[in-house]
């Protein structure tokens, strides 16, 4: 069990009275225990994990108390699945629904993860901003990228930018866009038990890969302004990074080209330079090699009379 799963364990057990404590008490009692050798940021991280988690609840600054749930404490994990839904007995909603059911829920289950869908969330928030909350805070993320949906591709992006577990499906024998074809998609076919089986025997292997301990090495920011951090921060970074690449792609097409002329500019002229050199030399030489054929000419005119 990692330190900061083992915080958590303690936190849990230390508010089960159902009475307010602070953090500095919550402190004390882990030093009772024996548990003194850890950082803030593992505090600060197992604490946020519990009220994600809604095991425990904030009622006042640094004040926390258990949160009875139906009578019980809920310490699972939870994993947003984006798919496309559509409207109420629609293709898409039945298979939204028997992907949820039947491949998505149970292998969830196994794991240890609560499966949730933005449908079945009960929130007075709007529906975009519980979207982006479930996939800022989820452990894990599962997307179905079936039929190609804007909406989808936009979450999985935004999901990717967090650089947390989120893991991708499609329907079997569809097309994957070039943009993302590099990305690793899991198949499946629900009309075919076979299939079933197998995607959720792969979707736990890799579940079951996945280190989720990202979330427990936070510095503990308040949730509000690691959202907006992240929406006006990171997105608008991304955005430069791309137009740059886009920028210095052009800048080394440019050079290439300026280099290959250079280069037959230089090409050029030294085939001028030789053609030069020859041309001087044939001036220098043809009036000498005329006139000693002129005086070879006339020593064998004058030979002849001779005779």
């Amino acid at each position: 069990m990692t330190k900061s799963a083992i915080i958590q364990e303690k936190v849990i057990d230390f508010l089960a009275d159902g009475c307010p404590h602070t953090v500095q008490e919550i402190k004390s009692l882990l030093e009772q225990v024996g548990i003194s050798d850890y950082s803030e940021g593992q505090f600060s991280g197992s604490i946020n994990t519990l009220l994600r988690n809604k095991s425990i609840k904030k009622t006042d600054r640094g004040i926390y108390v258990i949160n009875q749930n139906q009578g019980g404490i809920s310490l699972m994990k939870t994993c947003f699945v984006v798919s496309p839904i559509g409207d109420v007995g629609s293709e898409t909603r039945i298979n939204a629904d028997k992907l949820f059911k039947y491949i998505i829920s149970p292998v969830c289950e196994i794991c240890g993860f609560e499966a949730v869908r933005v449908d079945q969330i009960n929130d007075s928030d709007s529906i975009t901003q519980t979207i982006i909350d479930k996939l800022l805070s989820s452990e894990l993320v599962i997307a179905d990228i079936s039929g190609h949906n804007p909406n989808v591709f936009y979450e999985m992006g935004y999901r990717k930018c967090t650089d947390r577990p989120i893991i991708h499906l499609k329907k079997k024998g569809e097309s994957i866009p070039f943009d993302v074809n590099t990305v690793r998609t899991f198949e499946y076919d629900l009309t075919d038990l076979d299939n079933v089986e197998e995607t959720k025997k792969r979707l736990e292997q890799t579940i079951g890969t996945f280190s989720f301990e990202i979330q427990d090495n936070t510095l503990g920011q308040d949730e509000e302004q690691s959202k907006q951090i992240f929406s006006q921060g990171i997105l608008t970074m991304l955005y430069q990074i791309q137009d740059s690449i886009t920028e210095l792609k052009e800048q080394i097409s440019k050079k290439d080209t300026e280099t290959i002329q250079a280069k037959m500019q230089t090409s050029l002229n030294n085939v001028q330079k030789e053609e030069s050199t020859d041309t001087n030399m044939m001036k220098m030489l043809l009036p000498e090699l005329i006139k000693n054929l002129g005086i070879t000419a006339k020593s064998y005119a004058d030979g002849g009379n001779s005779q």
